[in-house]
């Protein structure tokens, strides 16, 4: 976001909008844009949790704020003084796939012929360190993406994806496109968005529940009992989709009575209800097609997007290196360094 307060390489420095006073504004424009986005951005996510709003009009704007404030802000940078010159604040520059200056790039394949063999077996060690970047990354991005607290299964396409990156980076590379790459933010945020709800209340209803029963001392079936009953009771499920989901469950309820011991003790309803009780999660390929389509479409949509402010970006890039690390176990251990030993359980609650 520095470079907001400087021109730009290879750019005539002579040029009014290149002046200092003028790059003074742009900056602080830059600033306000960027911080601005990420501010908001980060207070939409928590929409769900809003006071205000109906239930759907939440949810919308926890999942789909931040591409919304996008363009909002972009909408703000319009509104500047008309003394201002166009140019600031800075916007993205791009050349349009069409452009003669761009066309090159989709011949890249018609000159591999005149690399050299020496170039191409030198090639090797770069290549099997991006593979290997590449394979970190999309490795790490599933695991995001899949941690404990969704209690979701390894998919049978787990490998198959990696390969099918690999595939589009060999694909990307003769058409002189950027390769493609599994986000890590990204996955997630979209695990997120999937998740339902409703889960949550029917989570806390349960242990709700299970707790008063231990007060009354009641057995270890009655407690199961009224939690089933609770979850048929908030859930639409069908009754065998509901006896897999509580299976294991079940299982640790009634441990203490299986042996004939009926030891209460042995259930916590705030541990194993949220360890035994999976989060739901509409897992569905529609949005990563979705994805994947628009993602294609913006090559014809470049003259829209050339009008985003670059100090608008950064926000954005701001917004999702925040939003993945809680829940990274990375970030979470750096921060018990600054812990202080006697503390650490209230970090870890």
């Amino acid at each position: 976001m520095i470079k907001e307060f400087s021109a730009p390489k290879n750019e005539n420095s002579t040029l009014e909008h290149y002046q200092f006073h003028w790059l003074y504004v742009n900056g602080l424009l830059g600033i306000i844009f960027t911080f601005g986005l990420l501010y908001t951005a980060l207070k939409s996510r928590r929409a769900r949790s809003w006071l205000y709003g109906t239930g759907w009009l939440r949810s919308f704007i926890a999942d789909y704020g931040v591409p919304f404030l996008v363009v909002v802000w972009t909408v703000v940078s319009f509104s500047v003084p008309s003394k201002i010159p166009y140019e600031i604040p800075r916007r993205l520059v791009a050349p349009l796939a069409w452009e003669s200056t761009s066309l090159h790039h989709w011949t890249v394949i018609q000159d591999m012929g005149k690399v050299p063999p020496t170039y191409i077996f030198a090639a090797f060690i770069p290549a099997l360190m991006v593979a290997g970047l590449y394979f970190f990354d999309h490795s790490v991005a599933s695991g995001l993406a899949q941690q404990k607290e969704f209690n979701l299964k390894k998919p049978s396409a787990y490998h198959y994806d990696i390969f099918l990156l690999g595939c589009m980076a060999l694909i990307c590379g003769l058409l002189g496109l950027p390769p493609s790459n599994g986000v890590l933010p990204q996955s997630p945020m979209h695990t997120k968005s999937l998740a339902v709800l409703k889960g949550l209340m029917i989570r806390r209803k349960m242990v709700e529940s299970a707790k008063e029963s231990i007060r009354k001392k009641a057995s270890n079936s009655e407690i199961y009992g009224k939690m089933e009953a609770i979850f048929v009771e908030m859930d639409s499920s069908p009754v065998t989709s509901v006896e897999r989901e509580l299976e294991n469950l079940k299982e640790v309820v009634l441990k203490g009575e299986d042996k004939g011991d009926n030891k209460k003790d042995t259930f916590d309803p705030e541990k194993h209800i949220d360890a035994c009780l999976p989060v739901r999660v509409n897992e569905q390929r529609m949005s990563n097609l979705l994805q994947s389509v628009f993602v294609g479409a913006s090559v014809f949509a470049m003259p829209v997007i050339k009008k985003i402010p670059t100090s608008v970006l950064w926000g954005y890039f701001a917004y999702m290196a925040i939003d993945s690390l809680p829940g990274n176990q990375f970030w979470e251990r750096i921060l018990l360094l600054f812990v202080t030993p006697s503390r650490w359980f209230k970090f870890a609650a």
